[in-house]
């Protein structure tokens, strides 16, 4: 019986997700499983593991289901009682694992996060406060970073510590978690981290940072590739979450607040379009059209 699942989702991340499995081979330091859902990848990467890593249990998805239902999949085809949420752009440390485990452990978590390392080493916060009407508003004035309205110092990151909330790049938690949870919210598509450690705070559990745990990840790699689809399905799960968990009047000025965002951005990037190319100024626009089609519609497709 394997005592971790390391559940990935991918979609078109052959080479980052090679390097990703390796390291998994190579550094888990634990009996281990490897579940692998791949979103309708069209760059190889299911032929790739096929050949390279055939003791992965590979799901080749024919359509993007998206992370939220893909990772559900995983989770209910785990063997193993600690199930990691593990991104495909992610490569373990040495040691990262036991050391991930025994501080979950020792804390008596119920949801974990370990130390993310950017590719050159230096430290990438993966951890947060929840966000909220403040932070949104902050953040349409471009002053929430000044504020440290929604991340924590980097002193923070140099020891354990109980966050709002852990990055979806990598999480871990036992199952027993999972089944009380009933998983990540399928109608998020961002925020699926947020929701999942709040409800899991809200049910009696702990959210932990791991210092001596450390993953390296790349980072942004979807957003980057497609921000048509990352920058809306940002902003609306953004109101999403507001709606699951804050007071109505509050959800409602977040929505609010998002929408004023998404005007200011249009604004911003349009004028830049017009002297450079600028991949946001369509994305934004896109944003506005998702916007009101879910507040008027209901519209949560993805």
């Amino acid at each position: 019986m394997p005592e971790v699942a390391f559940i990935i989702v991918s979609h078109n991340t052959r080479e980052v997700l090679r390097a990703c499995l390796t390291s998994i081979a190579e550094h888990a330091g634990v009996e281990h499983e490897v579940i692998l859902i791949d979103n309708a990848s069209d760059d190889g990467t299911v032929e790739m593991v096929r050949a390279a890593f055939p003791g992965v249990r590979l799901v080749a998805s024919p359509s993007n289901m998206g992370f939220s239902p893909a990772n559900n999949q995983g989770i209910a085809m785990a063997a193993a009682p600690w199930l990691v949420l593990l991104n495909p752009d992610t490569e373990l440390r040495p040691g990262a694992m036991r050391a991930w485990i025994d501080g979950h452990l020792r804390h008596g978590a119920a949801i974990s996060g370990p130390r993310l390392l950017n590719p050159d080493g230096t430290l990438q916060k993966s951890a947060w406060r929840i966000p909220g009407l403040s932070s949104a508003a902050l953040e349409v004035l471009g002053l929430h970073q000044l504020f440290h309205s929604h991340a924590y110092p980097s002193a923070n990151f140099t020891k354990d510590f109980q966050p709002g909330f852990v990055s979806g790049a990598a999480m871990l938690f036992h199952r027993d978690w999972s089944t009380r949870m009933g998983g990540l919210d399928p109608a998020l598509f961002w925020c699926e981290d947020t929701d999942l450690c709040t409800r899991i705070v809200a049910a009696g559990g702990s959210c932990w940072f791991i210092a001596r745990a450390e993953i390296m990840h790349i980072g942004g790699e979807s957003a980057k590739r497609n921000p048509k689809r990352a920058i809306p399905n940002q902003l609306l799960s953004r109101i999403k979450l507001a709606r699951k968990h804050r007071h109505k009047l509050i959800a409602g000025l977040v929505a609010m607040v998002i929408g004023l965002h998404i005007v200011t951005r249009i604004v911003a990037f349009g004028l830049i379009n017009v002297m450079r190319e600028e991949p946001r100024a369509s994305a934004y626009r896109h944003a506005w059209t998702r916007y009101w089609d879910y507040l008027i519609h209901g519209d949560q497709s993805i």
